[in-house]
């Protein structure tokens, strides 16, 4: 399956900004959103901004990259993309649902992952750290307790 690759460099945005951003694209209609440091020329740090979309995306996703950031152009190209099959469900860590998803490439090799919000608002509703409730629900997840 073939979508777009939109990219920026941009060099002088308030860093705070980017997490706006990236929540702005995905609602926009990206398949995915990130970031990367590098440093342009005369040696000043920047970020390469980079999302994925689809054809039907493709415009709202190219606006929200100008109306969010100081970037005066971007560049786009299609690549292919393969996409695992994917499934939902969640586990149970102290009585609290946390949301996973379980990515499969053939019958005998698949992945599990927790949802990191799920997680964290468990953690604080129980009065647990994050990281005993991540823990607790990986191992939930690999002991097939995914309902």
């Amino acid at each position: 399956m073939a979508v777009h690759q939109l990219e920026a460099n941009v060099d002088d945005m308030d860093p705070r900004l980017w997490p706006g951003v990236l929540d702005a694209l995905l609602h926009a209609g990206a398949l995915d959103a990130w970031l990367a440091p590098i440093i342009m020329k005369k040696g000043r740090p920047a970020f390469t901004l980079c999302a994925l979309c689809e054809d039907e995306t493709f415009e709202a996703v190219v606006d929200t990259v100008f109306a969010e950031t100081t970037t005066i152009g971007l560049r786009h190209h299609e690549v292919a993309r393969r996409v695992l099959t994917r499934s939902t469900g969640s586990v149970e860590v102290g009585g609290a649902r946390i949301a996973t998803k379980t990515s499969r490439q053939d019958e005998h090799r698949s992945h599990t992952s927790v949802e990191w919000d799920d997680v964290r608002s468990a953690a604080e509703s129980l009065g647990l750290s994050a990281r005993d409730v991540l823990d607790a629900a990986q191992a939930a997840a690999r002991n097939g307790a995914v309902s």
